[in-house]
């Protein structure tokens, strides 16, 4: 178990750096003119001055600290997002393979991890749920109820939980005339009722918009201020899905 653990937290470590370049290129490749994707430029470079990293450079975790969190081309302060995502992927990456071992449904539960921190971070950022990120969320979802659960089940939450906000989007465009609501959320909300079914979607909901709510009023957002709501619906799930796992155990 020991060497199953460590081995799954290197993976996660370089899973996490990769989870980095996701969450910095995916959103500026989606713009109309935009000159980066996730495969170009091949290499990683610096965002300030361009310079492309060496492999020592990419290093997780180790290079951040040897490079005492600067560029060692331009000396710019290189973020705490890029230690704080390699360190927790690589934790939770061990987390799972702790209690699943090394096996298919641990494999499941690392996708699952590997997508929703992205969407998590580039929500919260851009506020902005990149339908690559939600679908394949979403399709890995019924392969997993295929294996561990119920499909039907499974392509039921995905509807309700997409009919779900469509619906109250509508509700304030009629009533109210405003955008209440993102179209990535009630594809995110699709791809998470995958996972859980229909039954536990008023719980994730009632649970991502409590936490919604009380962040709304302790960072005194404005009234009319759009905030992401991705991040609440992703901490509700997260709630839900180990409240069912416990419960398993």
């Amino acid at each position: 178990m020991i060497v199953e653990i460590i081995i799954a937290t290197i993976l996660g470590l370089f899973t996490g750096s990769f989870l980095n370049v996701v969450i910095y290129r995916l959103p500026l490749s989606i713009c109309t003119d935009a000159t980066i994707d996730l495969i170009n430029p091949k290499r990683s470079f610096c965002p300030v001055c361009k310079q492309k990293l060496s492999a020592l450079e990419l290093v997780p975790i180790f290079s951040y600290l040897a490079q005492k969190g600067k560029c060692k081309h331009c000396g710019t302060t290189i973020s705490w997002q890029y230690l704080i995502i390699e360190a927790m992927t690589a934790l939770i990456s061990a987390l799972i393979v702790f209690m699943f071992g090394i096996t298919t449904e641990s494999g499941f539960y690392l996708l699952l991890a590997w997508l929703l921190i992205p969407l998590f971070v580039i929500d919260l950022k851009e506020q902005l749920l990149p339908d690559v990120l939600t679908l394949s969320l979403m399709w890995i979802g019924f392969i997993y109820q295929m294996q561990f659960g119920d499909l039907q089940n499974g392509v039921i939450g995905a509807m309700v939980g997409y009919l779900l906000l469509w619906s109250l989007y509508w509700f304030f465009k009629i009533m109210r005339k405003k955008e209440a609501i993102g179209y990535g959320d009630f594809k995110l909300l699709a791809a998470l009722g995958a996972w859980i079914g229909w039954q536990a979607i008023p719980q994730l909901l009632l649970g991502a918009s409590v936490l919604g709510l009380i962040f709304f009023v302790v960072s005194r957002t404005k009234k009319d201020q759009a905030f992401a709501f991705g991040p609440f619906l992703i901490i509700g799930f997260l709630f839900v899905k180990l409240f069912t796992l416990s419960s398993l155990l």
